[in-house]
This record gives structure tokens, C-alpha cells and sequence, in this order.
């Protein structure tokens, strides 16, 4: 059964199937709603990964770039891309 707010009515009787039926919708109620632990993977999934991990380049680009150092920053960009994907 579910809850029924107008239950019991004001100076009625208490009747126990009554109560039982009203606190078992309450119950009913509270065990649908999300847990700590649904609500933390869910936060989890929908976030990026840490980044704080990838260290910094320090690379100095001359002028024009060298083939390596063009290969240095697309490593460096796939390395954050890859962290802030989640697997």
C-alpha cells in the first residue's frame, strides 16, 4: 500500500492494519531513494579523473618546433585526455 497522508484521520480510532499499511508505504518510500554509495558512483562516473598525477612538460619550444618537441606535446596531450577520460 502507499502512503496516504490523510491517514489516520484527526480523533479516529487507531487501528493497526491502518499504521502498519501507512508505515510499510513509508518504508517503501525511504528504500527508493539513492544511497550514499549509488550517489558517490554516480558522481564518480560523471566526473574526470585526476589530473594532478601528469607532470609538468618544461619543454621549451625553439623556433620553428623540431619534430620532437611537436611529439612531446602530443604525448603530453594524450596523457591528460587518457586521465580525464574514465575507463
Amino acid at each position: 500500500m502507499a502512503f496516504d497522508p490523510t491517514l489516520p484521520v484527526d480523533h479516529s480510532q487507531i487501528i493497526a492494519a491502518e499504521l502498519r499499511d501507512q508505515f510499510n508505504g513509508l518504508k517503501d518510500s525511504i528504500d527508493q531513494c539513492i544511497t550514499t554509495a549509488d550517489m558517490e558512483t554516480e558522481m564518480f562516473a560523471d566526473t574526470a579523473g585526476n589530473v594532478s598525477t601528469i607532470a609538468a612538460l618544461n619543454l621549451t619550444v625553439s623556433n620553428p618546433p623540431t619534430q620532437a618537441e611537436m611529439q612531446a606535446l602530443a604525448d603530453k596531450l594524450d596523457e591528460l585526455i587518457a586521465l580525464l577520460k574514465r575507463p
